[in-house]
């Protein structure tokens, strides 16, 4: 049996069909393996990278949900990042010590203004954030 000659070139639309077909498969596959990257890199990312972030951004609330984060590592070890982990501790001190100085226990005041100091040692090169911490807490107001 011989076959046509439609039979042994298929039309120019079923090539065009293919090629679309191949194309858009490709795409996929290489779509997949960059969610499977970045799903990983999500999982995988180091916390203390979040708090230089937080820390360029200003954002020090950010750096003190971290720095709980962080505590709570069955092995704290110290990171290049300590001097970022001293400022969270710093603005997490700060806030507590005026909270309770202006509700008035002036015990709880001094445990947190030690605690300020200490992290504050630790700060390093990144003192001026520290500093930018007491400005930020300067402008709160707790109790009119």
């Amino acid at each position: 049996m011989r076959k046509t000659k439609a039979e042994r070139n298929p039309s120019k639309t079923v090539r065009l069909l293919n090629i679309v077909i191949i194309i858009v498969a490709t795409a996929a596959l290489i779509i997949m393996v960059k969610m499977i990257g970045e799903i990983r890199s999500a999982f995988n990312r180091d916390p203390y990278s979040s708090m230089e972030y937080s820390l360029q951004s200003g954002d020090y609330a950010d750096m003190v949900r971290t720095y709980y984060f962080r505590s709570y590592d069955v092995a704290p070890f110290e990171t290049a990042y300590a001097e970022e982990y001293n400022i969270a501790a710093y603005a997490d001190a700060a806030f507590r010590h005026q909270f309770f100085a202006a509700s008035g226990n002036t015990e709880m005041a001094q445990r947190f203004e030690a605690r300020m100091q200490k992290a504050r040692d630790g700060c390093g090169s990144l003192q001026v954030s520290a500093d930018d911490v007491d400005r930020l807490l300067e402008a709160i107001e707790l109790y009119p």
